[in-house]
């Protein structure tokens, strides 16, 4: 059982693990709340119960961990990098020379964030021939690589690390959640060449987009499902812990038993929400205003969408915890953007197999960190001490 792979998404709300054996097969799954969200103690004893039992029932320690992680605070960086030759030259040769080259022009100038994932979108040899894969035996006169860059503050990565420390955990690899999800479930969408994944998380979400079924852009934004409950709250005038409840019980379906009058179930929600004379509708409006605004920040607003994918309108497919309480049933303002709504079906297990996935392609390793030498003068030595 040493040969395991462990797989920790951590939530501001939830953890979720996955072990899997050499072969990419899961043998052991479960989850916990966190009760109060980054409490060091709460944290600590989901973390501990988590781990704990899973080593019970595996018969072994786990030590070395792969984290799933998501913030508002990550970082896209797009760039293109040139490798001329003076005669044709085979450029299987210099790719991951270029790659190790954008990968330190990155880092060099971007020193507060550390590089999560790295993407070629494309690559074109002299000037004006994309190829699709890279061929040992093709020779050009130019190379040019398009890639695509995700980062997190170091000072984020540290304080993930520490904490997971504390109950004698190593972090291998920190991935961005919403990004290798959707890496994993682009996959059941093969006839879609457009599609923007919505990841509507506890204190944020992120919008991962693919033109042309090759990924282009990543962005994320501050506000999340809380900020539906606290909308609930000031709008209907509710103990905000009620509210949280009551947005988890929202049903997608008018016509389900939770709204049924003549339900005879004891927890039945139209019920409850008539004895507090709690008006239905308006509890879908103040649902329905808040996901419009996260869609039109997190997607509609950058220059990406509207010079790309606004004429050739994509599918968007809703995931994460946030989506949970969705359907076709809601009315979308911005409905005309996209060419169909999808809200996509995950649970423990496939996030934690979105994760195990990315870890085991050839794509994870360009992220990792190469060190150039680099000769400096004494000048050059004393500006880059000041300027960090």
């Amino acid at each position: 059982m040493s040969n395991l792979e462990t797989i920790i998404d951590f939530g501001s709300k939830n953890l979720r693990l996955g072990v899997f054996d050499q072969s990419s097969e899961i043998i052991y799954s479960s989850n916990i709340k966190i009760i109060e969200n980054f409490e060091n103690e709460n944290l600590e004893k989901s973390l501990d119960k988590l781990i704990r039992d899973a080593e019970k029932k595996l018969s072994t320690h786990l030590v070395d961990i792969n984290v799933l992680y998501d913030s508002a605070k990550f970082n896209f960086i797009d760039l293109s990098i040139k490798k001329s030759f003076d005669r044709p030259t085979l450029i299987s040769k210099y790719y991951k020379i270029l790659v190790e080259e954008a990968n330190f022009i990155v880092s060099e100038n971007n020193f507060k964030d550390q590089i999560l994932h790295i993407t070629i979108n494309n690559m074109i040899v002299d000037n004006n021939r994309t190829l699709e894969t890279l061929p040992d035996d093709i020779k050009a006169k130019s190379l040019i690589l398009e890639l695509k860059f995700i980062c997190l503050q170091k000072s984020l990565i540290n304080n993930l690390s520490n904490k997971f420390k504390e109950n004698n955990l190593n972090i291998l690899n920190i991935y961005c959640s919403s990004f290798v999800k959707s890496i994993l479930y682009k996959k059941n969408f093969e006839n879609t060449k457009n599609l923007i994944f919505l990841d509507i998380g506890y204190e944020r979400t992120s919008a991962i987009f693919f033109y042309k079924k090759k990924f282009q852009f990543f962005k994320s934004i501050p506000i999340g499902s809380n900020n539906i409950t606290k909308d609930i709250s000031k709008v209907l005038k509710l103990d905000i812990n009620y509210s949280e409840d009551l947005k988890l019980k929202f049903n997608k379906d008018d016509s389900e038993i939770a709204f049924n009058k003549n339900s005879k179930n004891d927890i039945n929600l139209y019920r409850e929400l008539i004895k507090k004379n709690i008006s239905i509708d308006l509890l879908k409006q103040v649902i329905e205003a808040r996901i419009n605004e996260i869609i039109k920040l997190a997607v509609i607003q950058n220059n990406f969408f509207e010079n790309n994918i606004r004429v050739d309108k994509p599918s968007i497919i809703f995931i994460g915890s946030g989506s949970k309480l969705l359907s076709n049933s809601f009315n979308f303002d911005l409905n005309n953007d996209f060419s169909e709504l999808i809200f996509f079906e995950e649970n423990d297990t496939t996030i934690c197999k979105s994760g195990i996935n990315y870890h085991t392609s050839d794509e994870r390793f360009l992220a990792k960190n190469h060190k150039r030498s680099k000769k400096t003068g004494f000048f050059e030595k004393f500006f880059n001490l000041f300027s960090k």
